[in-house]
């Protein structure tokens, strides 16, 4: 009678342990779901600047930290938004946050501020209607930034836009990037 005494406590121990569990796992996957649905500005969701393809295919994390996701809210309300505000057309997210594992990766530079959270890719032309020298120009003109690139393409349009921004101290550079003899080169745009 004792022997079966103790294997119920111990069942029931173990059935309550579990049922927490699966609560817990429960808590965890809506958590997870709700992040993705995130807003870090009015127009830019966490699932935006997170999504990679290369990371999906090949298994790596990236979601970002604490400190990361700060960033990512900062830049999202400091640059994105008030263009997005002031054009009033969708403005595509090609490269946003990187993990360290994803940039290694893809061979990112290893001070990228892609990986701090602090640096979006723009591209207008994947929606129509908006090109991207008018972002170029726009965030150069009006808005505070860290870096400011005029990413490949040609004289009248780069291919994309990036932009960093920080919380403090930004240089207000402002770059452009092309290739010359197969290597990509930074020259100090004007």
């Amino acid at each position: 009678m004792y022997h079966r005494t103790n294997a119920g406590a111990a069942f029931a121990k173990m059935a309550s342990a579990i049922a927490v569990s699966a609560v817990r796992a429960i808590t965890i996957i809506r958590a997870l779901v709700a992040s993705q649905r995130m807003k870090l500005s009015k127009n830019l969701t966490l699932a935006e600047v997170t999504k990679s393809a290369t990371a999906i295919k090949h298994g790596i994390s990236n979601k970002p930290t604490g400190e990361h996701l700060s960033n990512l809210m900062a830049i999202a309300q400091n640059v994105f938004q008030p263009v997005r505000d002031h054009f009033g057309k969708p403005i595509a997210i090609t490269s946003g946050y990187r993990s360290k594992a994803l940039n290694d990766l893809i061979g990112g530079a290893s001070g990228s501020q892609h990986s701090k959270g602090q640096a979006l890719d723009l591209d207008a032309d994947v929606y129509g209607g908006l090109e991207n020298h008018q972002l170029f120009n726009y965030i150069k003109d009006n808005l505070e930034f860290d870096q400011l690139i005029w990413e490949f393409g040609d004289d009248e349009n780069p291919a994309w836009v990036h932009v960093s921004y920080k919380a403090s101290n930004n240089r207000g550079e402002v770059l452009s990037c092309v290739k010359q003899n197969g290597k990509t080169i930074y020259k100090r745009w004007g």
